[in-house]
This record gives structure tokens, C-alpha cells and sequence, in this order.
């Protein structure tokens, strides 16, 4: 009887980590706010009682998130939001609210300025969905352009910048208006002056730069 009582509390406590999939469904609900973006077809805002987190742990939330987007696929166009979305931080504000902010990948590789907020109130309710971010995509993660060639381009370029040094180098999926590119982000350093440059991972030509003393 004991060991039957101790299986019934483990198993209890295990669900109450864990969020119902058909509880998050937001497909046919009438009592929420959604708003998408017209130029990439993804939700920019969503509004209401999207889910109840009463039951889950603070510190199991971010992973119970996931599964919110998880159940709602169609809407959010993530193909794998367990393979894509990762969380950079959650922060609480003076308000007790608490803000759970993802960053979106493909493959692995981070998508530039793509990211994902869901929004707790204090009484541990999902009310809030804001962001702005790229639908799933299938492009190869595999650059032709090494990390070291793409830094000796970026030098090349910034010949007449007087930067000196690669500070850091980083694989990306960077949007352009023709599409997603698969490109390196590198930042060079100069004495005190920083500039960023955008190398396109398959020819090695320069996508953007930007002078990084403005942000």
C-alpha cells in the first residue's frame, strides 16, 4: 500500500510539471487577441488567457513553454519549437510579471533579430505573446567560407577603417530581402572603435556592415 501511496505522489508531481497539449490549443478560441505580420507571416501579438502555469514550477516554465508553441505549430509556423527555440533569459519586472524571451535557430544556427516573448503575470497565467521572428525554413547550415577566411575578408574590407583585430566570429542566418543567407557575423576592433560586418558563408561576399560605436 505504501509503495502504491509513494507511485501515486511521484506521478502526481511529475504531471504537475507538465501542461495538458490540448489545454494550450488556441485554434478556435474566441476569447483571444492575435495579430500577425503581413510580410512574414508569423503572430507579432497575441492577447488573453493563453495558459495556465499555476501547476508548474518556476524553474520548469521556460521548458513548459515551449510546449505552448509546440501545440500551437500551424499558428506560430515552427516546424520543431523544441529543436528552435531557445531561451536567453527570464527576467521579472517591478510588476511581479515575469518575461520569458527565445531566440530562434535553424539547425542549430542562431536566425539574426529573430525573437519570441511570452509574458506570466502573477498570478501565473501566460497572458501575453509579442516578437518578431522568421516561419521555419530549410536551408543547410554548412558554410562553403571558413570562419577564418570570413574574418580576412572582413579585415580586407575594412582596410581603411584601421581595424586591427577579429573580436568575435559567430555563424548566423542573416535576412535579406531576396531571403535567408547563411552568413558570419564578425566583429573587428581597432583601438577603441568597434565595426560589424555580415560575410556571406557560401561566396564570401560582404551582406552589411555597420559601424558598432552606434550601439
Amino acid at each position: 500500500m505504501r509503495i502504491l501511496f509513494l507511485t501515486a505522489v511521484l506521478i502526481g508531481l511529475s504531471c504537475a510539471n507538465r501542461l495538458d497539449p490540448s489545454l494550450l490549443k488556441l485554434e478556435g478560441r474566441k476569447d483571444i487577441g492575435i495579430t500577425m505580420d503581413e510580410n512574414l507571416g508569423t503572430p507579432s501579438l497575441i492577447n488573453g488567457s493563453l495558459a495556465d502555469l499555476s501547476g508548474i514550477k518556476k524553474e520548469k516554465r521556460p521548458e513548459a513553454l515551449i510546449r505552448f508553441f509546440g501545440a500551437n505549430t500551424d499558428l506560430f509556423r515552427l516546424g520543431d519549437p523544441e529543436k528552435e527555440l531557445r531561451l536567453i533569459r527570464a527576467e521579472g519586472d517591478e510588476l511581479g510579471f515575469t518575461h520569458y524571451r527565445y531566440e530562434r535557430a535553424n539547425r542549430g544556427v542562431p536566425v539574426l533579430g529573430d525573437e519570441l516573448i511570452l509574458h506570466v503575470n502573477t498570478e501565473s497565467v501566460l497572458f501575453r505573446f509579442d516578437g518578431r521572428y522568421h516561419p521555419t525554413f530549410s536551408l543547410k547550415a554548412e558554410p562553403s567560407v571558413s570562419a577564418e577566411k570570413a574574418g580576412r575578408l572582413a579585415l580586407d574590407a575594412a582596410a581603411d577603417r584601421r581595424m586591427e583585430r577579429v573580436e568575435r566570429n559567430e555563424l548566423i542566418f542573416y535576412p535579406t530581402p531576396s531571403g535567408m543567407r547563411l552568413a558570419w557575423h564578425v566583429t573587428l576592433a581597432g583601438g577603441m572603435n568597434r565595426w560589424e560586418y555580415f560575410i556571406d558563408g557560401l561566396d564570401g561576399s560582404v551582406l552589411f556592415d555597420q559601424d558598432r560605436r552606434r550601439f
